[in-house]
């Protein structure tokens, strides 16, 4: 998997010993001497460190467009190990934690598939599953891992693309209705549980200037944003498209999910979310946070807590997948 994109790395307990890596036109210079890409490290022991985290396995370092790739080839189990607690807490319900391990090992094998051919099958980052080495296992992590091994999720004998998110809201969204491509077992559901979770409810506030700078450093030319309103919701209640008028009494239609990018994620927490304007502000009232395709973890935690066992909460996120041992 890919763990970061850069112009130099430092490593330790390699089998070449300590390294400083620093790319040098072509090639690269490994503690000032030039070298070869791409170039394969091996642990001295078990791990090696990159930066201070440990990773298991094997580093390559290879030519990447805007920089050096370091890409860390391990075993799916250590893999899935290794972002549990990145993802979730192992602190949660058992029910819950093999939820999570077997649609984290369903993701990976159909990203792999899907990237047969590339230098590297995933990302280590939000955009894939965040995996920061082995500081991130633990026992009882590694004993969900053993518990579930092998097991995957299928849909028409195809691992399913088990996507996830933090907080439904309350229901789950359809896949098509966030990236336009559909699937059978990727549509809304209700995620009951999903209230225990903070800040399950959430409000933004931003004055209409810096929402015109905002939506314009974003590449839409909006100035000074007068309305904005919601013109129509998808099947679960979120946000499918919104009007932003300017005092020139131009208008500007977006997505949801645009709005969301150009505001920040961290801000509009999800599409599920009402706006007003008061006194100079826009206001935007929501609940849940994240896309909200598939698996809701906070919902599963509740799940978990009500005695519903892992195949239980995949078949409910999931419906229509199968549950398999497929090695």
């Amino acid at each position: 998997m890919l763990i970061a994109k850069s112009s130099s790395f430092d490593l330790r307990a390699t089998d070449r010993g300590d390294l400083h890596i620093k790319r040098d036109g072509t090639g690269i210079l490994v503690n000032g001497r030039r070298k070869a890409l791409p170039l394969r490290l091996h642990p001295e022991g078990e791990f090696i460190y990159i930066g201070n985290r440990p990773y298991r396995g094997t580093v390559e370092i290879a030519a990447g467009k805007d920089g050096l790739l370091l890409i860390n080839e391990v075993h799916l189990d250590s893999y899935i190990a290794g972002i549990i607690n990145n993802e979730i807490s192992s602190k949660w319900p058992e029910g819950v934690i093999k939820s999570q391990v077997v649609i984290a090992r369903t993701y990976a094998i159909f990203s792999m598939r899907k990237k047969a051919n590339s230098p590297y099958h995933l990302e280590s980052s939000v955009m894939g599953q965040v995996y920061n080495g082995a500081s991130g296992e633990d026992d009882i992590v590694r004993k969900a891992v053993r518990e579930t091994a092998g097991e995957i999720l299928l849909f028409d004998g195809e691992p399913a693309l088990t996507v996830y998110h933090s907080n439904a809201g309350g229901m789950t969204e359809a896949a098509v209705d966030v990236w336009r491509s559909g699937y059978p077992y990727l549509v809304p559901v209700e995620s009951p549980f999903d209230e225990s979770a903070p800040r399950f409810v959430w409000e933004f506030a931003i004055s209409a200037s810096l929402l015109g700078e905002q939506l314009s450093a974003a590449g839409y030319a909006v100035r000074s944003p007068e309305e904005l309103s919601v013109l129509d919701t998808t099947l679960s209640g979120r946000v499918r498209r919104l009007a932003i008028r300017d005092a020139s009494g131009g208008e500007l239609r977006l997505s949801g999910e645009d709005m969301r990018k150009a505001l920040g994620y961290s801000n509009l927490r999800s599409t599920f979310f009402e706006v007003s304007r008061s006194e100079g502000l826009f206001v935007f009232r929501g609940k849940g946070s994240g896309h909200g395709v598939g698996l809701s973890q906070w919902g599963a935690k509740g799940m978990a807590e009500n005695g519903y066992s892992y195949k239980e909460i995949l078949e409910h996120f999931y419906p229509g997948t199968e549950l398999t041992t497929a090695w």
